[in-house]
């Protein structure tokens, strides 16, 4: 049946979609570090890996993609792993492919009939795969679930189209600043900026011998879009309102940062995890980067690879405070394999298992219950994910999305190189998207 998609989703989804990860370093996705390589099966973007759906023996052998890389990756291959040695119904093989390439891989894979039997897909993304009538409908399967329908809405809402469920959220992350603090100690910062004007004058005066006072991912991809919501959210704005008072308040902050020298052009091209890099070592002073991000910081300072000591604050307030809910979905491609993915389906979603899965991962359960839940509240670096919760907002269940983003990565590239005034490049990026939405 995999086959039977029509080339009209290939095309389409090529069209929309690889104008926004085409050209860009190898990107993360919103919530993880991105993969330099494909394996084996995906070298060439050009060609989706071979589904392994084939039956071998009495157990179903079913593929999951996904675009996570490090540990993460081994993660998801580990709980695959478990899945398959407990289950009697089917064996599952996790498959890694680039986050840059993976939208491109689905198309490809669809005209090729190539598909996976499941997929990891940012949350954001799901509803135009869903519209096109790539993933199964699980509303039967999942309608007893209270856990899962215990979610906050907004996030729930990307895993519905028309009122049918097609996907389920695997995990959920946030964004936050991350600050050197032995930089802070250096330059007599006492306390986190509370004000855009405090943030502002504080990276000027972290700027000096070689380091950056701020750095973000402003890439031309999904990736960029991510990084700059949670400025608009904060100024009081929305997902559609490129050019409104709010939407100019928060893109002329990062370009009056790279104006005055305070955090470099180069975020036009870096992705989340160029970022991370640059922040451990050493060349920037704060960092605008998700929660995942505090396993790996961790870790380096446990191997000595992060030097110095670090914690994170949310986006001080202006409207509001604001953030944007990051993450995958986890969705079953229509056609063969069907009935064992929803079996893996719920062994994955189980509430023990998945509250793991999100701690494991550096994520967490975007539900009431999180809030006050020890095993995330006293977690080092946590407080402020968690407190941000109430105040994240999701990215629209929207099918046009992908080419609604575009308008925010046009306006960011020519803001942030200087091309456009903010007002300017705002402008220009919401013809973009008004086109979209038409």
């Amino acid at each position: 049946m995999k086959k039977t998609l029509s080339l009209l989703l290939a095309a389409s989804m090529l069209a929309s979609m690889v104008a926004g990860c085409g050209g860009s370093p190898a990107a993360s996705s919103s919530e993880a570090p991105a993969s330099s390589a494909a394996p084996a099966a995906s070298e060439a973007s050009s060609e989706a890996p071979e589904s392994q759906a084939a039956p071998t023996g009495e157990k179903k052998e079913l593929t999951l993609w996904h675009y996570h890389d490090g540990d993460l990756s081994t993660l998801a291959k580990e709980y695959c792993d478990e899945y398959s040695a407990q289950s009697d119904v089917a064996n599952v093989t996790s498959v890694q492919l680039p986050f840059g390439d993976f939208k491109k891989q689905l198309s490809v894979g669809s005209a090729a009939g190539s598909l996976p039997n499941m997929v990891f897909i940012d949350n954001c993304d799901c509803v135009a795969y869903s519209a096109m009538g790539m993933f199964k409908d699980i509303t039967e399967q999942m309608k007893d679930n209270e856990d899962i329908h215990d979610y906050y809405e907004q996030i729930l809402n990307t895993c519905y189209y028309e009122g049918k469920m097609y996907a389920v959220p695997a995990n959920s992350n946030n964004m936050q600043i991350y600050y050197n603090k032995d930089m802070f100690d250096a330059a007599g910062i006492t306390k986190i900026p509370e004000t855009w004007d405090e943030l502002k004058a504080d990276a000027k005066t972290l700027t000096k011998d070689g380091v950056y006072g701020f750095g973000m991912c402003a890439v031309g991809n999904e990736e960029g879009t991510f990084q700059y919501l949670p400025f608009q959210y904060t100024a009081g704005g929305d997902s559609y309102q490129l050019d409104s008072e709010s939407g100019i308040k928060a893109m002329t902050l990062l370009a009056d940062m790279v104006q005055d020298g305070s955090m470099p052009k180069d975020v036009v091209m870096w992705s989340q995890s160029d970022v991370q890099t640059q922040f451990k070592a050493g060349r920037l002073a704060m960092m605008f980067m998700g929660c995942w991000a505090i396993g790996g910081l961790e870790k380096g300072q446990e191997d000595g690879s992060v030097a110095f000591e670090w914690d994170n604050f949310a986006i001080p307030k202006d409207a509001t405070y604001g953030s944007v809910y990051g993450g995958e979905n986890l969705a079953i491609v229509k056609g063969d394999g069907e009935e064992e993915s929803v079996d893996f389906l719920k062994w994955f979603m189980e509430y023990d298992r998945n509250k793991k899965w999100n701690i494991d991962s550096g994520h967490f359960i975007p539900r009431e219950k999180t809030l006050s839940d020890p095993d995330f509240t006293d977690r080092p670096h946590w407080k402020v994910v968690i407190d941000l919760i109430p105040y994240t907002n999701a990215r629209p269940a929207d099918p046009k999305w992908p080419e609604i983003s575009l308008g925010y990565q046009q306006a960011l590239q020519e803001a942030l190189t200087l091309q456009s005034t903010p007002d300017q490049a705002c402008k220009n990026g919401q013809a973009v998207i008004d086109a979209a939405r038409a």
